[in-house]
């Protein structure tokens, strides 16, 4: 790169300031530095503005702005010392330290922030059986989190970075918009990538598949593996991705958006689910247990919603739409329910 403009320079300068400078890139600003006769009036002004345009990263507190101070005073010493400066020896030292002092203020307020992220404590939340809670993270997204799940994020979001979370269970998201800080959402080898939407995330440990469904807005799906990322979809709204863990498999299917997350409502909606699925559900909802006499059962579909009923209005439901087939007992501390009899479906 050739430096012959001062927005040329200024591009130079950024990079110098970054670190990402080739030795052969530094010569050339330097070169450029020692010709110029009002280097300290405007390198000030490019400072300044590059501060200004690379609002990415930029801390904005107060010790932030009193280090950028910093630098404009040791921007101030050095043209006094290069105005006493008669030898072109000179100059270029007076112009090598400006730089070096304009970098160590810009590298500053960044070590400022890294560090500051080494001490971000990290909160935890994990729902038991028959659990949910309504989470408000610090950008003020808000999670609601399903029985059974575990939800981690930092104790508040640095500025200029990536907001990420780790999800183990079920959590439908309403996430607040913020275009420079996409919101991350880590689940085993899925990662959930949002700038501003809601969706719905079912990531069970123990599962055979993942999904990721949207109700609002745009979500970008990858999965890792082998230590590479690969972009699975897009997904807009009534669009959900299954995702096999077995073999990385994915499929993307249509879904009504107003039913994705019924279950933070009470509403439990079966489209041709298998028992054993369903019963999985129930446990963690309802907190309780399934021993089940003949696993055949488990076979049997159902289309089925139930919406604010206890889990023995859901069990005789069960019991009738299979006419009669499937039977059940439940113990004395109504907390494990039997189920005897024979695959069936409705």
């Amino acid at each position: 790169m050739k430096v012959n403009t001062n927005e040329e320079t200024k591009k130079l300068f950024k990079l110098y300031l970054e670190g990402n400078t080739t030795p052969e890139q530094e010569e050339e600003l330097f070169s450029y530095i020692r010709g110029q006769e009002e280097i300290d009036e405007y390198f000030e002004e490019l400072t300044a503005t590059a501060w200004n345009e690379d609002n990415s990263w930029r801390d904005d507190s107060l010790s932030a702005k009193v280090e950028l101070q910093s630098v404009w005073s040791k921007i101030a010493e050095e043209e006094d010392l290069r105005k006493k400066a008669n030898s072109s020896w000179l100059k270029y030292a007076a112009s090598f330290i400006l730089v070096c002092a304009a970098a160590l203020g810009w590298y500053s307020v960044k070590t400022e922030t890294k560090e500051g992220s080494q001490q971000i404590a990290l909160m935890t939340k994990i729902t038991k059986r028959g659990e949910r809670v309504k989470l408000l993270l610090p950008d003020s997204s808000v999670v609601y989190l399903n029985a059974v799940s575990k939800l981690s994020f930092p104790q508040h979001f640095e500025k200029g970075k990536t907001r990420e979370i780790h999800l183990e269970g079920e959590a439908f998201f309403e996430v607040k918009s913020d275009a420079s800080r996409p919101f991350i959402v880590h689940s085993g080898n899925l990662q959930t990538r949002v700038l501003g939407t809601s969706f719905n995330i079912d990531a069970y440990p123990g599962s055979q598949h993942f999904s990721v469904s949207v109700r609002t807005g745009k979500v970008g799906v990858s999965a890792s593996g082998e230590g590479k990322l690969t972009h699975l979809s897009f997904l807009t709204p009534g669009k959900n991705l299954v995702y096999k863990l077995r073999d990385s498999s994915y499929a993307v299917n249509e879904t009504k958006a107003a039913d994705l997350n019924s279950w933070t409502e009470n509403r439990f909606i079966f489209k041709n689910e298998l028992l054993s699925v369903i019963l999985t559900r129930l446990e963690r909802s309802y907190n309780v247990s399934f021993n089940v006499k003949n696993e055949k059962m488990l076979k049997s579909r159902f289309n089925a919603t139930f919406h604010n009923k206890n889990i023995k209005q859901i069990i005789e439901q069960l019991h009738i739409m299979s006419s009669g087939k499937i039977h059940y007992e439940f113990n004395v501390h109504k907390t494990i329910i039997t189920l005897w009899g024979e695959e069936a479906n409705d």
